[in-house]
């Protein structure tokens, strides 16, 4: 029983060396840079409801960008089985909608045919575009903090931060910021 005991403790002895000496030698943290990115595994789209803005989740296709996809999931309204408590002010859409970026401003531009978008449907393109880009609903966090009041209409890009969505038909344009995007 001795040397069965010895030649175990020998083999464990054996093994914890075998792998603490393997030649890697120890590091520190290495940054790797900024968080991974790409379509996430859920994103949400804006309808409508009795009480205003509702959130509503959706899974995105992964051959867009985050953005594009979540505005085609917008158009497409909601499911059936939603239609009975949400509804949308979108205008269905008979064609592309391209939809591009350049900081914090999007742009979705509509097919001829399509009119210009009132003030309800902006919420949603703008509200559903905000929360993909993974902003802050209402204000950004510092302007919520100082207490500053919304920004005033005429003043994009007055606060940090802020989103602005440009919906562009063929004969209108229509702007709409992310001040008055409901948590969700």
């Amino acid at each position: 029983m001795t040397a069965v005991l010895r030649a175990a403790r020998a083999g464990v002895a054996v093994a914890l060396v075998s792998v603490a000496g393997c030649g890697v030698p120890t590091s520190g943290v290495i940054g790797a840079g900024p968080p991974a990115t790409g379509v996430p595994a859920r994103t949400t789209v804006y309808f409508l409801a009795d009480s205003g803005l509702r959130p509503v989740p959706r899974r995105p296709p992964g051959d867009e960008s985050p953005v594009a996809a979540a505005v085609r999931l917008l158009l497409a309204g909601p499911t059936p089985a939603e239609a009975r408590t949400l509804a949308t002010a979108l205008p269905a859409v008979q064609g592309r909608v391209d939809v591009s970026m350049d900081g914090d401003v999007v742009t979705v531009r509509f097919p001829a045919g399509v009119g210009r978008l009132d003030a309800r449907a902006m919420a949603q393109l703008t509200c559903t575009v905000s929360g993909v880009l993974g902003r802050s609903p209402a204000l950004p966090s510092a302007a919520r903090r100082s207490g500053t009041p919304p920004v005033p209409r005429g003043t994009v890009g007055a606060v940090p931060g802020q989103v602005e969505v440009r919906a562009v038909g063929t004969t209108w344009k229509t702007l709409g910021t992310d001040v008055a995007c409901p948590a969700g």
